[in-house]
């Protein structure tokens, strides 16, 4: 693998980033209503945006910080929180990572496009689309002049944008579905050039739909690029040359973020940080080491586990990032970005939203707004009254394309928690004992069929898998570990709730060992099953199903009433009755053994004539035992 050489970190001092590039993200709009204000140093809590929504956002201002707009890649708003004239029905999605980003057009003060990325849950079929808005219509609070024109499909959830090396045209960055092809497009004074630069580099982003999930970004500077691989649980870095669009070389960093999904690089481009949604760690890389190893060696976790699945890692107008967690109580902050170790310092209650309302989601910007040049240099006053947006200076209107119609709303997405435990007794070594409770497994290999495919996964030392899914598909989960008998469960979503569970017990096997089956009942003096035994043999058919390869006794034993062989013949009749029905039910003759014991072992430690009715009920009882 060849090593980054970073060279352009050389240049920092040579480049000017573009001129007009000031106070354009002052104000974020995301999640459950909320926004922050930056316009006045530290950051202020809004509650009165008008969008709810659960991961992709974005939020544009003018460059004195005034509102202009925001959406979440299906809806926009104006600075006035209405829906902007012909504002709905764009093609990003409510659970799409990277919903949307917002790009003015350049030598214009009124032309914005918004990118827009479709999810995993509608199979990414929607790619890459933009749309125009134009600041001059609606008395100055803009409309929406043409949607949804495609780019690029299938593409991951997955954009950024940074400023052309020229300081004038914008980059615009995504990533083929199911391929290693980086998709960019230039965004000049003359609108979207639609012939796109391709770069084949870094792995395949393939498999499970949900690896098209995580964030893209890019060096304030514009010249490295970050993406998460969500299944694969690393990020891989790569160069840009943001004078042609062209990426390549890479280096992969490791499997140590389980869930790999936020990702940032500090407004001096030195230091990445990478967010894992299961664990809620984060972790932070030193890019200015001298080699790969010594990159990857330099990770260093900045805060503890967390219960909250990490969301977006977003670096803000005044040089610190800030991060959000799913239904946690506070927007979390890194103070010294730029710092390295225990210098860095986070602080993951840095703004309070109230208890279960945080959202996965940040705004996406143009990474270049925040460049340390800006960060330390930006002007901080007081933001102007809520009046609207002056209006703009009439300017040659672009060309006027058909709208395209408002599509069907979309379910939010569906977390769910597959949870896999082993049953605890009493005594370890006895199937037949209490069991004391339930415990967390490791080492299991969980697959899921979506009805389409299947995808493994390996769980972690608790047990326990995070998915993200299509709330309207029903999945089927098998569970496995070496030593016990795979077990497996449907899951059918309900409607309206957003986090799920889903939990499978696997149970240890006992080889030659007898397993009392309970409620095994047969008519008096006869050998036919009474139907009160079949949910219980019903239970016995799923774990032979989930376990083909095992090889299985019936046992049947009577007390010691009544002549010797008469119990035998009639124990064995009574196992085979057992094994009978289950050939019926579809198990092969050849994996079942029926033998009768009669009387010869008794489970109660008793006399005949001494034993009482419950140790008779005792001895009166059928098993089963793994052979093999």
């Amino acid at each position: 693998m060849q090593r980054i050489t970073f060279l352009l970190l050389a240049l920092f001092s040579c480049l000017s980033l573009i001129s007009t590039a000031q106070n354009e993200g002052d104000l974020w709009y995301f999640g459950k209503n909320y926004g922050l204000d930056f316009s006045m140093g530290e950051p202020v809590l809004l509650k009165d945006g008008a969008m709810n929504t659960h991961e992709g956002c974005a939020t544009i201002c003018d460059a004195s910080g005034n509102l202009l707009f925001y959406t979440d890649g299906i809806t926009v708003w104006n600075s006035k929180h209405e829906v902007m004239k012909n504002g709905e029905g764009l093609g990003g999605h409510v659970s799409a990572t990277q919903s949307a980003i917002i790009v003015p057009q350049p030598k214009s003060r009124n032309a914005y496009y918004i990118f827009t990325i479709d999810a995993a849950e509608n199979n990414l079929a929607g790619g890459l689309q933009y749309t125009l808005v134009s600041m001059i219509d609606d008395g100055g609070l803009g409309a929406v002049r043409f949607k949804n024109k495609p780019l690029a499909a299938p593409t991951c959830e997955k954009i950024t944008a940074v400023v052309n090396q020229n300081q004038k045209d914008f980059w615009i960055i995504t990533h083929e579905w199911n391929s290693d092809r980086f998709i960019c497009f230039q965004v000049t004074d003359k609108g979207v050039d639609e012939v796109p630069i391709i770069s084949e580099a870094g792995s395949k982003i393939k498999g499970n739909t949900q690896n098209a999930t995580g964030y893209m970004k890019a060096s304030p500077r514009g010249d490295i690029l970050a993406v998460t691989y969500y299944e694969e649980n690393r990020v891989e870095l790569f160069e840009f040359d943001n004078s042609t669009g062209e990426v390549k070389k890479k280096l992969k960093l490791p499997s140590k973020s389980p869930g790999a999904y936020g990702v940032e690089f500090s407004p001096s481009g030195e230091r990445l940080y990478v967010g894992s949604f299961e664990t809620g760690i984060i972790s932070q890389y030193d890019l200015i080491k001298s080699s790969n190893r010594e990159i990857i060696n330099s990770r260093f976790e900045i805060n503890k586990p967390s219960d909250f699945n990490m969301g977006a890692i977003q670096v803000g107008p005044d040089g610190r990032i800030y991060t959000a967690s799913l239904h946690g109580a506070y927007i979390g902050c890194i103070l010294n970005p730029n710092t390295y170790g225990t210098r860095t310092r986070y602080n993951g209650k840095k703004i309070k939203l109230g208890k279960n309302n945080g959202r996965l989601g940040l705004p996406t910007f143009i990474q270049s707004f925040f460049a340390e040049h800006y960060t330390k240099n930006r002007k901080i006053k007081p933001r102007p009254g809520s009046e609207p947006v002056a209006k703009a200076e009439p300017e040659p209107e672009p060309v006027e394309e058909p709208v395209v119609e408002k599509p069907k709303p979309q379910a939010p997405p569906l977390y769910l928690t597959v949870l896999v435990k082993e049953k605890i007794y009493q005594n370890p070594e006895d199937p037949n004992s209490t069991i004391t409770g339930l415990r967390a497994l490791d080492q299991v290999t969980l697959n899921m069929d979506t009805g389409k495919k299947e995808i493994e996964y390996k769980l972690a030392a608790d047990g326990k898998k995070k998915l993200r899914l299509n709330p309207k598909s029903n999945y089927n989960f098998l569970a496995q570990r070496s030593g016990y008998l795979s077990n497996n469960a449907t899951f059918i979503p309900e409607p309206g709730i957003e986090n799920q569970t889903v939990e499978i017990v696997l149970e240890k096997i006992f080889k030659e060992k007898e397993i009392t089956l309970n409620n095994i009942y047969y008519d008096y003096d006869k050998a036919s099953l009474r139907s009160e035994a079949f949910p219980e043999l019903d239970n016995l058919i799923k774990i032979l199903n989930n376990n083909s390869t095992v090889r299985i006794q019936i046992s049947s034993h009577t007390d010691c009433r009544g002549e010797d062989s008469y119990n035998e013949n009639l124990s064995q009749d009574r196992a085979q009755s057992v094994v009978d029905y289950l050939i019926t039910k579809g198990i092969a003759g050849s994996r079942l053994v029926a033998r009768g014991y009669g009387e010869a072992q008794p489970a109660a430690d008793c006399a005949c004539q001494r034993c009482s009715e419950a140790e008779h009920q005792r001895n009166r009882r059928t098993t089963f035992k793994i052979l093999e």
